[in-house]
């Protein structure tokens, strides 16, 4: 039997499926066995809210647990995890400390694990700090680190940032669903572009409508990761027959509005059905520097197209995909209900996950027509 180690900041448990639980069901599929490990998660998780853990049903289990017979969550709170202080004297400061107090604990734990393994992915955040050590324990694995964020987007330590490139020379392949952070390892022998998914097989299921009495136009907002609220009050506010539906965990309350519900985390079913019968689709991430990466690596974008649901985006957004409708032009937004809905196919997760699994170099050479393409 073929065995994986995942390196994820996810839990099998959670309520949001993250892209990497969608790879551990593609593996399963092909009958590896999968242990999922829970990776950035420390004592000091209790000294400041961590709201990914608040966002549990349940506090996760420490230690080893058997969830199926082709399926492992390991799961190790470390004296210290990769935290962002705000200050650059202070990061430095403990740049020296947070690594190896955060790495140590995680040798023990994950020797079995790796000495079995045919196959590590190593998620983009805290986890690619391990790496080091994962090509120490398991040399004859193969590695692959899976860029799924821009790290200085998601409020990764300036000094994690800046060794991302080096952290990932000693992974075998750099794996990434996007020309923008593929671009970013331009000194990596084999960079790879391997696009995200969609469950297929489930969505593609009919569901109810959610919505009971529907008001003229029912918008959709299916996460919250970078999510930009002000344009998401503002956008209530601006078009008050309009009702707008938020799933995800929120950092602050929302303003009060009629049209404005925040559902907080709910499981992938009831989102899913919300986008299946949505007039609209929302996209509402910060419009910062390097945000264009979420055109292709957003898990809600990819639903959102595959339902044909026009995209309502900042402008970050709409300059790498022309079909999103940029929010911040009026007019534009207040047409975009009697834009047509048109369907577009998603590659499976399968798909990702046997791509994940074809470890030789793949060629041809960079060519935007050519997939998957070498990108150096």
């Amino acid at each position: 039997m073929k065995r994986a180690v995942l390196l994820t900041g996810h839990f099998a448990h959670q309520k949001r499926k993250g892209s990497m639980l969608w790879i551990a069901d593609g593996l399963n599929e092909m009958g590896w066995h999968v242990t999922l490990v829970s990776v950035g998660y420390s004592w000091s998780s209790f000294l400041r809210p961590d709201g990914r853990l608040a966002a549990l049903d349940r506090w996760p289990r420490g230690g080893r647990t058997e969830l199926s017979p082709l399926r492992t969550s390991l799961f190790h709170l470390t004296p210290v995890h990769p935290i962002a202080l705000g200050h650059v004297g202070l990061d430095r400061l403990v740049e020296a400390v947070q690594t190896p107090l955060f790495v140590w604990p995680w040798r023990a734990a994950l020797a079995g694990p790796l000495r079995q393994a045919d196959l590590v992915v190593i998620e983009s955040g805290a986890p690619l700090l391990l790496a080091p050590m994962v090509r120490d324990v398991a040399p004859k694995a193969t590695r692959i680190y899976r860029v799924n964020d821009d790290l200085s987007l998601i409020k990764a330590p300036r000094w994690l940032v800046k060794r991302e490139s080096a952290l990932a020379m000693t992974c075998d392949r750099v794996s990434t669903g996007s020309r923008v952070l593929a671009s970013r390892f331009v000194d990596h022998p084999n960079v790879t572009l391997d696009g995200m998914g969609v469950p297929r097989a489930i969505i593609e299921q009919q569901r109810p409508d959610p919505f009971g009495a529907r008001w003229p136009v029912e918008v959709v907002c299916a996460g919250t990761t970078q999510i930009d609220m002000a344009a998401v009050t503002r956008l209530a506010g601006d078009h008050p027959r309009w009702r707008f539906h938020i799933f995800g965990r929120l950092k602050a309350k929302a303003a009060q509005a009629r049209n404005l519900i925040c559902h907080g985390e709910q499981p992938f079913e009831v989102v899913l059905a919300h986008i299946a019968h949505a007039t609209l689709a929302l996209a509402p991430f910060q419009d910062r520097e390097g945000i264009a990466y979420q055109a292709d690596h957003s898990n809600r974008v990819l639903l959102y197209r595959h339902f044909g649901l026009p995209i309502l985006a900042p402008p970050g957004l709409c300059a790498v995909d022309p079909a999103m409708i940029d929010y911040t032009d009026a007019a534009a937004t207040r047409g975009a209900p009697q834009r047509p809905k048109i369907p577009q196919a998603q590659p499976d997760w399968r798909d990702l996950a046997a791509r994940l699994v074809q470890n030789a170099p793949m060629l041809p050479a960079p060519d935007a027509t050519s997939e998957p393409a070498m990108v150096v």
